[in-house]
């Protein structure tokens, strides 16, 4: 209330063309009753519904709508407006709003005290209000100076991570990694720490201590090497230290600007630096952009298996940039093109559709194509890890292929097979224990394989899988006593979640 919502409509719908629609006066179409009315004689819950109602039937190309400050706090609405539309939260200091609301009159959640009572109402829905694609602050801006800076979040249209006040979004297209600088100095008052890795010919670490440098953060560099043999906590080590020579304090934020290792190794670093500084991710490779800079995992390598100590750790934003893929060897962009069918297949038909449409453009690398697989999986990404933050439950989800594609990298010592191949071959596998458990077709397995053939990818399991890799399985981090949680796929978008005996995997794997 008093942040300007209703002004704010009218002045961006005349700029982009459209139009303005103010979501309590289709409440009041629809009830024939005034809001004020509807409180005194059915209650906030009746009214409530009604304003769920109204949203759901305003048509897809409703305009510009001035939700009512209330509207958001419910979840299944608030979701559904993030993947539907662009979602803006509107807000000030609660002596602006106070002073904008007056006396409170037609108000019916202010009482005698509209500044007690805003302060009372902000604090009980921070969580919500958090969840939107930008928080912008009214309180010392013109109605047209915030109408541009949502103008700038339509034109960029982030995809948002919904963890309460821990939100953040996810920026997907072609020189985003540019906006480093700015978010930096957004989110950390302190020295900016660089990690990176890779060769002379790779101009994306130069580029980011030049933003990083404009936006006043010239930042403190770490470079590591990038592969799965230096996962280790000598490596994190390397971070501490560099940070803590330069007597960093609790105010710095870490900069993770490369594939999953790198983005992994720096989170974890981030994580337990003085107990937790901030975090940004710059993934530049396709694995990390759809898969590790997004969610929160954080972690390194152990003797026994992949990524078996480490922390859920949430950056304040991730720069997905595709430009940056030029410099990839092929075969690492198209490992990458693995997890991008296992988020298809966890989400939809219609995603699956579209990568098979895709399939040419994705393998020749088409920034377009690319751009539309990232942002699919990270949406997908998003969804479920608001549901599930720390895989207790639905995120297991994600480790689709993964249980016997990690038993496959630790098996070769992750050298000679790539994250991504062991992705590919773990959906081939468990395909086969779908199918041995009755759960699956042949129709789908032949569809999977196909499809993971027309992007350059290996299907050949049975040349990979041996025993050592069998009892690499039985170290994954799903496991509970002789018993495992087994991602089992069906048709696209029907994926379950089973307890499944090692002993009864291992035999379903033997099986050809």
């Amino acid at each position: 209330m008093g942040a300007g919502k209703s002004t704010v409509a009218r002045v961006l719908a005349r700029r982009l063309g459209t139009r303005a629609v103010d979501l309590d006066a289709e409440v009041e179409r629809l009830a024939g009753q005034s809001v004020p009315t509807i409180f005194a004689e059915r209650g906030e819950r009746a009214f409530r519904a009604l304003e769920k109602e109204a949203l759901a039937k305003l048509p897809g190309d409703a305009g510009i709508v001035s939700l009512g400050g209330g509207a958001v706090v419910d979840d299944d609405t608030r979701q559904a407006l993030l993947r539907e539309g662009i979602l803006i939260t509107l807000t000030a200091d609660p002596e602006v709003l106070a002073k904008r609301v007056g006396r409170g009159r037609g108000r019916p959640l202010l009482g005698d005290d509209p500044r007690a009572d805003l302060e009372r109402i902000s604090e009980a829905r921070a969580e919500a209000y958090g969840e939107a694609h930008a928080v912008v602050d009214t309180g010392s801006s013109r109605p047209e100076e915030v109408a541009d800076e949502i103008a700038a979040v339509r034109d960029i249209h982030p995809i948002v991570v919904p963890l309460g006040r821990r939100t953040y979004r996810v920026e997907v297209g072609r020189g985003v990694r540019h906006r480093v600088g700015t978010h930096a100095a957004e989110h950390a008052d302190g020295d900016a720490i660089l990690v990176f890795d890779g060769g002379e010919d790779r101009p994306w670490p130069k580029d980011a201590v030049h933003d990083l440098t404009l936006a006043g953060k010239p930042p403190i560099e770490v470079k590591l090497a990038g592969d799965e043999a230096h996962k280790t906590i000598g490596s994190v080590e390397q971070i501490w230290d560099r940070a803590l020579e330069a007597e960093v304090d609790r105010r710095a934020i870490v900069v993770a600007l490369g594939g999953g290792v790198i983005g992994d190794l720096a989170a974890f670093a981030a994580s337990t630096l003085l107990r937790g500084v901030a975090l940004g991710q710059v993934p530049t490779t396709l694995l990390s952009m759809v898969d590790s800079s997004v969610g929160g995992k954080t972690g390194f390598n152990r003797a026994r298996g992949k990524n078996l100590v480490g922390t859920f750790y949430q950056p304040k934003f991730v720069l997905c940039d595709v430009d940056t893929l030029s410099t990839l060897p092929s075969e690492e962009r198209i490992a990458g093109l693995a997890e991008v069918v296992k988020s298809a297949w966890l989400d939809s038909e219609a995603s699956v559709a579209m990568l098979e449409r895709d399939a040419e453009a994705l393998t020749a690398g088409d920034p377009d194509a690319t751009i539309r697989a990232v942002r699919m999986s990270v949406l997908l990404k998003s969804r479920i890890v608001h549901e599930d933050e720390r895989e207790s439950g639905r995120r297991m989800l994600l480790n689709l292929g993964h249980t016997v594609g990690h038993g496959l990298e630790a098996a070769s010592n992750y050298e000679g097979i790539r994250h991504g191949e062991g992705v590919a071959l773990g959906l081939i596998a468990a395909m086969r224990v779908a199918a041995r458990l009755g759960r699956g077709r042949r129709e789908e397995t032949e569809r999977l394989t196909a499809l993971l053939d027309r992007l350059g990818l290996p299907t050949d399991l049975d040349h990979r899988l041996n025993s050592r890799a069998m009892d690499f399985i039985g170290s994954d981090k799903k496991r509970r006593g002789d018993k495992i949680h087994f991602v089992i796929p069906r048709l696209p978008g029907q994926t379950e979640i089973e307890l499944l005996g090692l002993d009864e995997v291992r035999s379903a794997l033997g099986s050809t």
